[in-house]
This record gives C-alpha cells, structure tokens and sequence, in this order.
C-alpha cells in the first residue's frame, strides 16, 4: 500500500502536489464495523468495539501515508437505497468517528446527496486521486480510480481501477454509458423489488453495452428534457429489443427471444436514470466543491488520540503504548518523510 501512495503522490503526481489523497466513504466503514458485533456475544467485545474496530481502519490506513478525506451521506441522499428505506438521521457511529479521523489527521465532510456520488465527483474533477470502496458502482457516477477496500489478510497488496483501463480493454470496452446500462440491466442500488432485467446476467449486458446502447443512453439523459425522455426510451427500448431477439451485430452470446419480450414497457425507470446520472453533489445547482487546499498530510495528534484510547477503549498507559508503537508509529515516521519530501518538491518550484 505505501509504495503504491508514493507512486500515485509522486509520479502520477494528478494535482502538482507530490501527496495522493484518497477519498472514502465513510458510511460504509461504520455499516462494516457494526456488522461485525451484530451478535449476542457483542456484549464480550469489550468497550465500545465498533468504535475499537474503526480505530484499526484509520491505523492501517495511515500507515500508506495518503491523505484520507472522508465523506458522510447528506440529508438529500436517495430516500431508497438496495431496496431498502434510508434512514436520514446520521448513523449513531458518525459524531465518535469525526473525532477519529481529526485525531488521526485525517478530514471529513458530509455531501449534500449521497457519499459515493460526491467522492465520484471529487476524483473526476481531480481533487482527490484514489477512492477506496469495494462498490463498483463509483464507476457509474464518473469516478475515474478506485482502490479496492482493503485485505485483512493481504494488507499490503491493493488493486487499483480505472476507467481508462477498463474502457481500453478489448473484451470490455465499458465506458460512463455503458456502467450505467450495466446497472440498469443487471441491478445496482436504486433497484425497486425486481433486480435489473430477469435472466440477464453481464455476459449479455457486456453485449449490448458493445452495441452502443449504453451510450446513446447516456447522452439522451444528459441532453434530453424529462418529458421528452419517455419518447426516446420507447423506441431505445425496440432496439434492444430486435437486438436481443436477432443478435444482429454479433456482440451477444446468442440470441433471446424470450428475454427480449419480458422487456417490460417502463424499462429503464426515468427515476433511477437520473439518479446516477444528475446525483445531488457539491457541484448541484450551482454549488461550490469543498476547499480541497487545505486536504494536505499530517501526523496524529498523539496525546489528544492516547487520551481518546483510554477513555473510549479503556486501554492503559501501557497498552497505548504497546498500540501505537505496533500500529502508528512506522506511519508517522513515513507520513514525516513524506511531507518534507513534499515541501523540498514545492521549494524546488518557487
């Protein structure tokens, strides 16, 4: 993970300043976290666990030396999300680990929608490099890289995604268009109870992503008003039809008669188009983007962190001590090196 920060921060170096910044969503952590004690023996995990858990997060990833900038759902965020109903009230877990990640050195902020389209946006609009997540749909929103959540059991070895590499790839071919007919096709988050299109898996989406379907798509929702969205839908909507049913331009496997009639009459729902395609961002009706300037490398605050142990974990002055040297201290020393390494960069400049 660290070398792969330097080689993001320093010669891939995205925003001329020498530190890569990675983007993450912070609801996700915190679901995470409380998964794991979702049990009757939460009450043997010892003081306050979930917050216990999310401290080793925010360890490991300091130890890459990334800045980390962390983005809470907003009030405006989808009412409905994997068919399930959105609680809007801020998750109990969200106050405890603003002050974990400002102790850590870390910065946070929470979007006007949804997490996942704001951090898509921040790296489309080049203002943090990476996003961490193990969700692929950040790719329908028009995020350009993503890590891969990471590996407990392979903690040093992260992939990294692009659009570019993905849309280059002969066999895949997929850009912003095509993600989105993908998600529509075979499922995403805004799903009402029926998951995309019965009986299509990705092997047929691919297929007619490759066609162009997804494209078209794409650019009749940027373009087209929503009354006149319906109209291009119906006959959008034969094409895959007569595509699916005669396999005319060779991309799919075979040909699907009976998948081409189930195509019901409402497909795509206008809703969920524009969901993921004009998402509520910082950048929605006429908004600013976060002062991303001041998202520059810094090392924990140690005695206000120590303090925080003992008082939410219950940890000695021996077992933070024992605690940090095993998981800060390598992190703080390399994140040191980094930052003069930056600031002799920027010396260079003037």
């Amino acid at each position: 993970f660290p070398p792969a920060c330097i080689e993001e921060g320093f010669r891939a170096n995205r925003r001329n300043t020498g530190v890569v910044v990675i983007g993450v969503d912070a609801s996700v952590w915190m679901v995470q976290c409380q998964a794991v004690f979702w049990n009757p023996r939460h009450a043997q995990a010892g003081q306050n666990p979930e917050l216990r858990t999310l401290f080793y997060k925010l360890a490991h990833l300091g130890a890459s030396g990334a800045v980390a900038v962390f983005v809470f759902d907003g009030a405006k965020r989808p009412s409905v999300k994997r068919n399930t109903k959105v609680i809007k009230k801020p998750h109990w877990l969200t106050a405890e680990f603003q002050k974990m990640i400002a102790l850590f050195g870390f910065y946070s902020y929470t979007a006007e929608g949804e997490a996942e389209a704001e951090l898509a946006a921040l790296n489309r609009f080049r203002l943090i490099d990476l996003i961490l997540t193990s969700d692929n749909d950040v790719f329908v929103f028009g995020a350009t890289h993503m890590i891969r959540g990471l590996n407990k059991d392979a903690p040093d070895e992260i992939k990294i995604y692009t659009s570019k590499a993905i849309e280059d790839k002969p066999s895949l071919g997929i850009k912003l268009g095509g993600f989105l007919l993908i998600v529509l096709l075979c499922g995403g988050d805004y799903d009402t109870p029926q998951v995309g299109l019965q009986k299509c898996g990705i092997k047929i989406a691919l297929g007619l992503v490759r066609c162009g379907f997804g494209d078209t798509l794409l650019a009749a929702a940027q373009t087209l008003s929503r009354e006149a969205l319906p109209d291009f839908f119906a006959t959008w909507r034969e094409e895959i039809r007569s595509e699916l049913a005669t396999n005319s331009r060779g991309y799919l496997p075979g040909k699907y008669r009976a998948l081409a009639g189930s195509i019901p009459s409402d497909f795509p729902d206008i809703n969920i188009v524009f969901l993921y395609v004009q998402p509520v961002t910082s950048w929605s009706n006429g908004g600013t983007a976060p002062d991303s300037s001041k998202w520059i490398g810094r090392v924990p605050e140690l005695p206000g962190l120590a303090l925080y142990c003992a008082t939410k974990f219950g940890w000695t002055s021996v077992e933070i001590n024992s605690k940090f040297k095993k998981l800060l201290f390598d992190g703080i020393y390399f994140r040191r090196l980094l930052m003069v390494s930056v600031s002799r960069l920027h010396a260079q400049r003037i």
